[in-house]
């Protein structure tokens, strides 16, 4: 089993059609055909190991009792997630998106969210739902809105003995020394270290080696068309080549990219194996458009 904590989020589209400018204001009417929710950021993640037939609880902040919320706890269920929802006050994060049919073009995205570090009795309710559920793995999907905090992770340090991985925000890196891996993306990677990491080889390795001497874990930098770089506790490196064959959206990319990295690992792989799995799974769902996920049946397919 593998756990999910972080910022839960829903994503909303609402689809129409544009045929005329608005006489208020200059901007386009949208008139409304269909919607449809999806599960993001910690969401999104937990949603990738359940295509992969795995069981995963999602841990996180939703208002349960909002129309956002209700329609949260409705996708988990349809998508076979636990779920360990706390509501804290703030309102559950909505990403809404309006696009134009037949262009497939976003006209506006509006947010809910609040951003404020999470209270330590509530972050104390998450840790002792950890241990008590004492998964394989854990996933940390930070976003930066509020969740992960320093107080959760010291905590959540000392008390799980299981293997940590985290998609981490460059703002938060200094709470996530000593677990068991960082996956940061390049740009990611380049505000951790604090300068632009040019997509080869030799900066790549630089800048990976200098986060794991720094924060004592194993790194993986995902480079988009030139794959992922692992570097070990151990100073060992290797390059893992994409196998994109057409990339059409790379949105949600690193949500399947760590999902894949936790599956493989509590199914005990070794790290490369599991890196180069996870490589696959995100060479696959970048060929797909909009956030997807990638199935057992793709994933192991010739």
């Amino acid at each position: 089993m593998i756990c999910v904590l972080g910022d839960v989020m829903l994503d909303k589209y609402t689809y129409g059609k544009v045929e005329r400018i608005n006489p208020e204001a200059p901007v386009p009417v949208l008139n409304v055909v269909k919607e449809r929710y999806t599960l993001g950021g910690a969401g999104n993640v937990a949603n990738n190991i359940s295509s992969l037939n795995e069981e995963v609880v999602l841990l996180g902040i939703c208002n349960e009792n909002g129309n956002f919320g209700r329609q949260m706890v409705e996708l988990c269920r349809k998508k076979d997630i636990k779920y360990y929802f706390i509501s804290d006050g703030r309102p559950t994060i909505v990403k809404h998106r309006f696009v134009a049919l037949g262009y497939n073009q976003q006209l506006l995205r509006v947010d809910y969210e609040e951003k404020h570090p999470l209270n330590g009795n509530y972050s104390k309710m998450f840790v002792d739902k950890i241990v008590e559920l004492n998964p394989d793995i854990l996933i940390i999907s930070d976003y930066a809105k509020g969740v992960i905090t320093e107080d959760l992770m010291e905590t959540i340090k000392k008390q799980f003995k299981g293997r940590i991985l985290i998609d981490p925000k460059p703002d938060n890196i200094h709470l996530y020394k000593n677990v068991y891996l960082i996956k940061p993306n390049l740009k990611e990677a380049s505000g951790i270290v604090g300068r632009d990491i040019k997509n080869t080889n030799e900066d790549v390795e630089k800048a990976g080696l200098d986060i794991v001497g720094k924060y004592n874990a194993n790194v993986v930098i995902t480079r988009s068309e030139k794959g992922s770089t692992l570097i070990t506790l151990d100073g060992e490196i290797y390059h893992i080549p994409t196998e994109a064959k057409e990339i059409h959206d790379v949105s949600g990319a690193g949500d399947t990219y760590i999902a894949t990295l936790g599956y493989a690992l509590s199914k005990k792989y070794d790290l490369v194996d599991a890196v180069n799995l996870a490589n696959k799974a995100s060479s696959i769902v970048v060929g797909k458009v909009g956030t997807a996920t990638v199935s057992l049946e793709e994933l192991f397919s010739v």
